[in-house]
C-alpha cells in the first residue's frame, strides 16, 4: 500500500467522521437527529473509504476486489431525513420511510451478490470476466446516474422543509433562542455544491471518457467531502439532543402549530385589506410596541401580538412584513435593540452590566444579543458606548 497526500487528508476526515458517528451512536437513547447524523456520516465515510480501496492499491488485491459497498443511494434520504429531524418537533423514523432505501438496499444486495460470487477466483482478470457476465459496469453507470437524480430531488425536499421553517421561525418568534439553523442551511447550499461536482464528474466519465486518462475531478470532489463530513459532525454534534428543548415554553405558548409531522407550514396570505385598515393596523403595531413595549416581554410570539392588536397572526405577520419591510422577529428585535442602546448611553445605568441590560431589554440568551447587535450596527456593545461618549 502507498499513500499520497490526497490518501492522508480523506484518512483524516474519515477518521474525524467514524469518531463522531460513534460518539453519536454510544448512547442510543439520544434523539432521532443524532441517530440520523451519526448514519449520514457513516454513509459518507463508506463513500470515501470505496476510492480510497482504489487510491491505495486495495482494488489490486483479490480480498478488496469488488468490495460491496454501494452507499451512494444511501446519503440523499438520510440527508433528507436529518433535516426534517431538526426542523420537526415531533418528528419519528417510520417504517414508511424505508421506501426511500429501497434503491439502496437493491444495490447493496447486488454487490454483495457480486462480490460473494468473486471472492473465490484468484486471478483478478477472472474475477472482472465473471462479474461483467452479470452486467457489473453497466449495472453501475446505470447507479451513478440514479445517485446524481436522487441527489437533485432529495437536496430539493430538504431545501424547501429548511426554508419553510426558517420563514417559520422569523414570522412567528421573537426568542432568539429558537433554532434557526444557519449553519444547516450552510451545509445544504455546500451539499448543492458538491451535487453539481458529481453532476460534472459523472458527465466527464460517462460522456467524454475522462476518467481514463486523469483522476484530478474526483479528488476534488473527495477532498471537498472530506471537508464537509469534518464540517457536519463538528456543528451537529454541539447540538442538544433535542434542538427545540430550550424553546418549549414558547411552542406550548399558543405560537401556531408548525413545525410538526402532520402540520404544513402557515404560509402567509395575501393582503387584501384596504389602505384604511392598513393604516390602522400600523398605527395598533405601533402603539404596542412604542406605548405598551410588548418587545420587553422575552416571550412574545405572533399570536401574543396578533391578539392584542385583534387580528389573525398569519395575516398579522404578512402584514408586518409588508408594512415595516421585516420579519416578525427582526421587528421585535429592532426596537430591542434601540432599547438596549438608549439604556447603554444613559449614564444611569451605568453600574449595570451590559447583558443585565439586554435581558431587561427582551433578549434571552448573551451569545444571541451580541451576535445581532453587532450584525446590525457593525460592531460590540462595549465599541457602541466608547463611539457614543466620543461624540459627547
Amino acid at each position: 500500500m502507498t499513500y499520497t497526500t490526497f490518501d492522508v487528508v480523506l484518512l483524516v476526515g474519515v477518521s474525524h467522521g467514524f469518531l463522531v458517528a460513534g460518539s453519536l451512536l454510544y448512547k442510543m437513547h439520544r434523539s432521532p437527529s443524532k441517530v440520523l447524523l451519526a448514519l449520514s456520516l457513516l454513509v459518507f465515510n463508506l463513500l470515501c473509504l470505496k476510492i480510497l480501496i482504489h487510491t491505495t492499491g486495495l482494488w489490486q488485491t483479490n480480498t478488496f476486489r469488488y468490495f460491496p459497498l454501494a452507499v451512494e443511494l444511501a446519503i440523499q434520504p438520510l440527508m433528507w431525513l436529518y433535516i426534517r429531524s431538526l426542523t420537526q418537533l415531533d418528528f419519528k423514523f417510520r417504517k414508511k420511510q424505508l421506501i426511500h432505501f429501497i434503491p439502496f438496499g437493491l444495490s447493496m444486495a447486488y454487490s454483495i451478490f457480486i462480490y460473494s460470487i468473486a471472492l473465490n477466483e484468484i486471478q483478478l482478470v477472472d474475477k472482472d470476466n465473471l462479474v461483467n457476465r452479470f452486467y457489473f459496469n453497466t449495472l453501475k453507470e446505470i447507479e451513478d446516474y440514479l445517485s446524481v437524480i436522487s441527489a437533485f430531488v432529495y437536496w430539493a425536499l430538504g431545501w424547501k422543509v429548511l426554508i419553510q421553517f426558517r420563514a417559520w421561525v422569523f414570522g412567528n418568534t421573537s426568542n432568539t433562542d429558537f433554532p434557526t439553523y444557519v449553519w444547516l442551511r450552510n451545509i445544504a447550499l455546500l451539499m448543492g455544491l458538491l451535487i453539481v461536482m458529481l453532476f460534472l464528474d459523472v458527465t466527464l466519465d460517462y460522456f467524454f471518457s475522462i476518467g481514463k486518462q486523469v483522476f484530478i475531478h474526483w479528488q476534488l470532489f473527495f477532498v471537498y467531502l472530506a471537508g464537509l463530513i469534518y464540517y457536519m459532525g463538528f456543528r451537529g454534534y454541539q447540538l442538544p439532543d433535542h434542538p427545540f428543548q430550550v424553546a418549549q415554553i414558547e411552542l406550548e405558548d399558543t405560537v401556531p402549530s408548525y413545525p410538526t409531522e402532520e402540520a404544513t407550514p402557515i404560509e402567509q396570505p395575501k393582503l387584501a385589506l384596504s389602505e384604511e385598515k392598513l393604516n390602522e393596523l400600523r398605527e395598533a403595531v405601533t402603539h404596542a410596541f412604542e406605548s405598551n413595549h410588548v418587545y420587553l416581554d422575552v416571550d412574545l410570539n405572533i399570536q401574543k401580538l396578533a391578539n392584542i392588536v385583534q387580528i389573525n397572526p398569519s395575516l398579522l405577520s404578512a402584514a408586518i412584513n409588508q408594512l415595516f419591510g421585516k420579519n416578525f422577529r427582526n421587528f421585535v428585535n429592532s426596537y430591542r435593540l434601540n432599547h438596549v442602546k438608549k439604556r447603554l448611553t444613559d449614564p444611569a445605568n451605568s453600574h449595570k452590566s451590559i447583558i443585565g441590560i439586554a435581558l431587561e431589554s427582551g433578549f434571552n440568551s448573551e451569545a444571541s444579543f451580541y451576535r445581532i447587535f453587532k450584525s446590525v450596527e457593525g460592531m460590540s456593545p462595549k465599541e457602541y458606548i466608547l463611539k457614543s461618549r466620543s461624540k459627547e
